[in-house]
């Protein structure tokens, strides 16, 4: 009896965590999806006082909050994956891209590895 409880409660904890890290993927998924946007629309030249620039700063303020907890709740290769991703996202926000070059190709491949990595440790 003591022992099917205990399965119980370790299953329990198993999906309350499994449900906390499909929380914070969801996060960092979704604001990560607004740095890409921004990415996106970045104009060609900006201050301080552009309103580009103060929600984008929020954005990408989230952003890394959002990729430190990714570190916190999941394996290493999860999070330099998404640490890969969030670098790329950072330098296309705010240096952006030499002409000619695809935000969506820049970000793609280390888009993928992230989420690849995710899905593998989700299970």
């Amino acid at each position: 009896m003591a022992r099917a409880e205990q399965r119980r409660q370790q299953s329990a904890l198993s999906e309350a965590r499994r449900a906390e890290r499909l929380v914070l993927l969801e996060r960092f998924i979704e604001v990560a999806a607004e740095a890409e946007r921004s990415a996106f629309s970045r104009p060609s030249e900006w201050d301080d006082t552009d309103a580009w620039f103060l929600t984008t700063r929020d954005v990408m303020n989230r952003l890394w909050v959002a990729e430190r907890l990714i570190r916190i709740q999941f394996p290493l290769p999860v999070h330099d994956a998404a640490r890969a991703y969030f670098l790329d996202l950072n330098r296309t926000v705010w240096e952006g891209l030499p002409d000619g070059e695809s935000v969506r190709d820049y970000l793609e491949d280390n888009r993928l590895a992230f989420l690849d990595a995710a899905r593998a440790a989700m299970g």
